[in-house]
């Protein structure tokens, strides 16, 4: 019985291992949009207290759900790692089949970052199915085998805490190491807005409420009584049944203060094109701004730059900012989950040109005039094969390293 128990513990061990480093990976390279997604959740909780501590929450949760893979796929602390396995599959399987039943809690619920967005149905779906998995690591726990000793074990759980809390950090200082986002390098804006011509439309379905008699009654398309005058017409709801196709990009829209939409100007302009993204002006980091009015300056005087700078506060705060920081560009004005969506940082720069996004910069790296001088005279398709070769270089190194580790971790036998 033993020899077939043994096989299946390891395969529980590396799948719920993969599962939970994929999950807590994609979320810890960007740690402030889970934070954002917190904070859809704690609005639809009425747990607005909580809000203020969103984004320590975030780099925890996804701390925690890292580090509990990397121990189960290198067979550290099993013990402990299988407690905290099953009481954090538990809390999140019971609060996805809430927000599965529930249905208007969050559009989704944020597992996988947005590498991989996944229905509340089909995500408690999954984690129902990896349930049992969970459940046997747990029972199984004090039969896996120790790969070295106690005091070992909790140093290499303690670098895997260490990485893992640098990678989210650097991806909060800087931008995260792989964009999911739909406005990542390369993309061409205009054309992820369009829509195909066989896509579908939202479904909705209608229902009047008509009243005879002091009796109020529901109505559908079909049999709605509009030409029957002993009826009185009441109201009338309309509810998404099914939702239709979404462009990626879906809500680009920039306008001036007086509401003059410049979206188009913008997306089909030929000249590079930088937009000074400050998506909450009262929260942002003045003290190198002066870079930020140097590359401001030099696209005034440039035939081939322009600059722009977008935020979703109100106009007073802008109005302080200027007064402020001496700035001479324009301001324009977008949606706030939009500018979310662009930039994950509270300010930052973004290169477009002929609709194509070139370039992001966080504001700790803000490019030189040299750096700018270089980008015009480079092919723009060199630049965002430049952007997508280092993700991609970048990824592989780190699976590689983590990969080795383990490999090497496993070969190890401590017998008790």
């Amino acid at each position: 019985m033993k020899k077939i128990m043994i096989p299946i513990s390891h395969a529980s061990r590396i799948l719920i291992g993969l599962l939970f480093v994929f999950s807590g990976y994609v979320k810890a390279i960007d740690p402030l949009g889970f934070t954002y997604k917190l904070d859809e959740y704690f609005e639809s909780l009425n747990m607005l207290f909580l809000s203020p501590f969103a984004l320590i929450i975030s780099i925890l949760i996804i701390a925690a759900e890292l580090v509990m893979g990397l121990c189960l796929l290198a067979r550290i602390r099993m013990k402990l790692v299988a407690w905290g396995v099953l009481l954090f599959m538990s809390f999140f399987t019971l609060l996805t089949f809430y927000i599965a039943i529930k249905g208007d809690v969050v559009k989704d619920c944020g597992c996988f970052g947005d590498a991989l967005v996944l229905s509340n149905i089909a995500t408690f779906l999954k984690n129902l199915a990896a349930m049992p998995f969970v459940i046997f690591i747990f029972f199984w726990r004090k039969n896996y085998t120790h790969v070295a000793k106690c005091n070992v074990e909790w140093l290499i759980a303690i670098m895997f805490f260490a990485l893992t809390l640098g990678i989210e950090l650097y991806c909060l200082r800087n931008l995260p190491i792989i964009d999911f986002m739909p406005y990542k390098a390369g993309t061409n804006i205009p054309k992820n807005m369009e829509y195909p011509e066989d896509a579908q439309p939202d479904e909705y379905k209608t229902t009047y409420y008509y009243s005879k008699n002091g009796e109020t009654k529901k109505f559908d398309d079909t049999n709605y009584p509009w030409n029957d005058s002993t009826w009185t017409y009441v109201d009338t709801k309309s509810e998404l049944v099914k939702k239709g196709y979404e462009p990626p990009i879906h809500d680009f829209e920039i306008h001036t203060e007086d509401g003059e939409d410049i979206t188009a100007d913008i997306v089909y302009s030929e000249k590079f094109t930088f937009i000074f993204i400050l998506r909450k002006v009262e929260k942002a980091d003045i003290s190198d701004i002066n870079k930020i009015n140097e590359i401001a300056d030099y696209c005034r005087n440039s035939d081939d730059f322009d600059f722009y700078a977008c935020s979703s506060s109100a106009f007073t705060d802008v109005d302080k900012f200027i007064e402020k920081t001496n700035a001479t560009y324009r301001f324009c004005f977008g949606d706030e989950t939009a500018i979310k969506t662009m930039l994950r940082s509270n300010q930052g720069l973004m290169l477009i040109k002929d609709g194509n996004i070139l370039a992001k910069w966080s504001y700790l790296n803000i490019p030189t005039i040299d750096e700018i001088k270089k980008l015009a005279a480079t092919d723009y398709q060199t630049i965002i094969a430049s952007a997508k070769a280092k993700e991609r270089n970048t990824t592989i190194i780190l699976a590689a390293i983590a990969l080795i580790f383990i490999c090497f971790i496993n070969t190890q036998k401590y017998k008790i």
